[in-house]
Formats: structure tokens, sequence, C-alpha cells
């Protein structure tokens, strides 16, 4: 009954082409793309369960752990969101979206050494991106690393501008 329930839900993923989702035949994608659609409409507990099951199948896929981690994340489960982005951080260190991931669920629980690591890491890797400045600088400044959160600072402003934000 939940293969039939998946594989109609893996179908009706077709009819979502508006959405920008990839028509798949139900599987492993199929399932990853359940995963990801149910995250998007908020609907955590759902998403974290289909993660879940597909990482059983697949727990080398990065993108599929970040989708994890980010259902746990919505349903206040902070550790196991944490515990998948590690291992997508150990799969794919070059991805920015995995750094920038941790350092978010890092600072939401106040360990902010660990998120300043993290986003420091994200502007390395991702250096237009606003997300990773924006967090080393508050990180940064929250340790007292003045002169790092000053440049931080200033490098997100300029971002902003660059991108067209109006403050």
């Amino acid at each position: 009954m939940r293969r039939a329930l998946r594989m109609a839900i893996g179908l009706g993923l077709c009819g979502l082409a508006l959405s920008g989702i990839a028509c798949q035949t139900p599987g492993a994608g199929a399932t990853q793309s359940v995963a990801q659609v149910y995250l998007e409409a908020g609907r955590f507990q759902d998403a974290a369960r289909e993660a879940e099951l597909q990482i059983r199948r697949d727990p080398q896929d990065p993108q599929l752990r970040l989708i994890a981690a980010r259902a746990h994340q919505g349903l206040g489960n902070t550790e196991r969101a944490i515990e998948h982005v590690e291992v997508a951080l150990d799969l794919a260190p070059g991805d920015p979206e995995v750094s920038i991931l941790l350092g978010e669920l890092e600072q939401g629980r106040e360990n902010l050494a660990d998120a300043y690591v993290a986003f420091r890491r994200a502007s390395k890797l991702a250096p237009d991106e606003i997300r990773a400045w924006s967090g080393l600088a508050l990180s940064a400044e929250a340790l007292g690393f003045e002169e790092e959160a000053a440049r931080a600072y200033e490098r997100w402003a300029q971002l902003e501008q660059e991108q067209g934000f109006v403050p």
C-alpha cells in the first residue's frame, strides 16, 4: 500500500511542472522529489519521513541529506538536522549550502563558535552569497572578532547594493 501511495505521489509530481519539479518515474529520485515537495509545502513530518526512507536506500546523497536536515529543522529536531548536515558536509565539502545550513543550525542553538566556522567556510566557498556573509558578520561580532565582523558587514552591505536590495 505504501509503495502504491508513493508511486501515485511520484506520478502526481508530473503535474507539478509549474512549480519547477521535474517529472520522474517512481523510484529513488521520485521519493527525493516527494520529500522536497513536502518540505516546500511546510509538511515537515512528511518530508522527514520520506527523506529518511530514501536515505536508507541512498545514504551517500548530500542533497537528500539537506532535505532531511531542513525537514528536521522545521520540526525543531535540531540535533537530528545537524547529524544530516554533518554527513552532507563529509559528502560534499565544497557545497556552500551545507555550510550555510550548518551555520544557521548552530546559531539557532547558540553555538556561536561552530556557527562562525561554518559561515567562514561558506563565505570562502561562495564569496557572493549574502547569507554566508551575514551569518559570518553576526557570529564574528557575537564572539568579539570586531575587525572580522566589520569586514563581513562591509561585504554584506556591498552584496546587498550589488544585488539591488533596498534597506
